[in-house]
């Protein structure tokens, strides 16, 4: 489950991404570029649903310390 309530999604990816989460209406809601350290996209909002889903607590935390990590 996803909290997405946007009026706009990509429909195609580029050469780099690879889309891996898709919403009920078919939209793109997740994206990954495997070939990058750390590049995701995400259409919904996981830091709102931290508490309620385990899932999402754990995509937050790896963008955190992903970050933690660039600033060193």
């Amino acid at each position: 489950p996803v909290n997405s309530f946007h009026h706009q999604a990509p429909r195609v990816c580029g050469r780099i991404w690879q889309p891996v989460a898709h919403s009920s209406d078919g939209l793109i809601e997740a994206l990954v570029a495997p070939a990058a350290s750390f590049a995701l996209g995400v259409q919904w909002h996981p830091e709102e649903m931290t508490l309620s889903t385990p899932a999402h607590a754990r995509l937050f935390a790896a963008l955190t310390a992903a970050a933690r990590a660039r600033l060193g």
